[in-house]
């Protein structure tokens, strides 16, 4: 596509929103011109920075569980389930009730706007816990999720509140907005994970052989220094401590941050981005923000070059 314009009028790509689908679009566009949600942003994310602490202090360790290091897995996505569920369910049921007026109808219906606000909970400390470590226009959009649902999760605490005093109507038609208004913040929640990747492993798609190959010389290799090395495809990172040479991808599951730049303590290496932390003994997580463990190398000296081969699956 040709422009005519000097590059000097040319946007910031980072800042400008996609041209299609016009939903992608002028959602990103609205985003986009919400600058005031930086000044919500900022102060909430280093308040909660410092709430969870460094590394290796007993506060962490609570981020690491909602971040989800026990799973294996982003521990949001899976509670998310709930409250939608429960409350795509109980709308369902308020419009039959609607047309039938049973109690029957009315009590399962309120029992699971109950439950949908349970689960609403969960969700939010642990997508707060998720969006802490993000950066960018990442950072906004997540505020705008987070601001959406707070807002259908009000309106729902409402409708439950109104369907105790008896006012089912008007309970009904607060719930309808709260479903709207979650249904669509549910659409940014998925902009984040599948467009922005956040929460996805960030080496999922890198290759590496299923044989040894030559990377560098062992007389090369610094020991108690990160070296960076590709290993046909996928960028690793070494370390030699005595006799022994580690070797774990170097991509950061996390966001893809260089664990080659990072820190090594401890055994653990240190993303420089984020902090997460990683076995280099077995490329296991450490602490979070990442929750995928690195891939491993077998590692080889022969005919004095250090050779590596990929273990598993990332």
């Amino acid at each position: 596509m040709a422009l005519r314009a000097s590059t000097d009028q040319i946007p910031n790509w980072v800042e400008t929103p996609p041209r299609s689908p016009r939903l992608r679009h002028w959602s990103g566009v609205l985003v986009e011109r919400m600058s005031w949600l930086d000044k919500l942003s900022m102060p909430l994310r280093n308040w909660l920075s410092q709430l969870y602490g460094q590394p290796k202090q007993p506060s962490y360790r609570v981020k690491d569980a909602l971040n989800g290091v026990w799973l294996g897995h982003p521990l949001h996505p899976a509670l998310v389930d709930i409250p939608l569920g429960a409350w795509t369910a109980s709308f369902i049921l308020d419009l039959v009730w609607l047309s039938e007026q049973e109690d029957g109808i009315a009590r399962s219906s309120d029992l699971l706007m109950w439950i949908g606000l349970i689960g609403a909970t969960g969700s939010a400390v642990t997508g707060l816990t998720n969006w802490v470590d993000t950066d960018g226009p990442e950072l906004r959009t997540g505020m705008f999720h987070a601001l959406l649902n707070g807002g259908a999760t009000v309106l729902n605490l409402t409708s439950a509140l109104l369907r105790l005093t008896k006012q089912r109507r008007p309970a009904i038609a607060l719930a309808s907005m709260a479903y709207a208004l979650a249904m669509y913040s549910a659409y940014i929640g998925g902009e984040l994970a599948y467009s922005s990747a956040i929460g996805v492993n960030h080496v999922a798609w890198e290759s590496g052989p299923n044989r040894f190959v030559p990377v560098m010389a062992e007389n090369s290799l610094v020991p108690g220094k990160l070296t960076r090395v590709d290993v046909a495809g996928i960028p690793a990172v070494l370390l030699k401590e005595g006799n022994t040479i580690h070797a774990i991808a170097a991509t950061c599951s996390h966001l893809g941050g260089p664990l080659d730049e990072g820190r090594c303590e401890d055994g653990i290496i240190y993303c420089p981005w984020h902090h997460s932390g990683f076995r280099l003994s077995d490329g296991s997580v450490a602490n979070s923000p990442a929750v995928y463990a690195q891939p491993t190398f077998a590692v080889r000296v022969r005919n004095g070059n250090i050779e590596l081969c990929r273990l598993e699956l990332a």
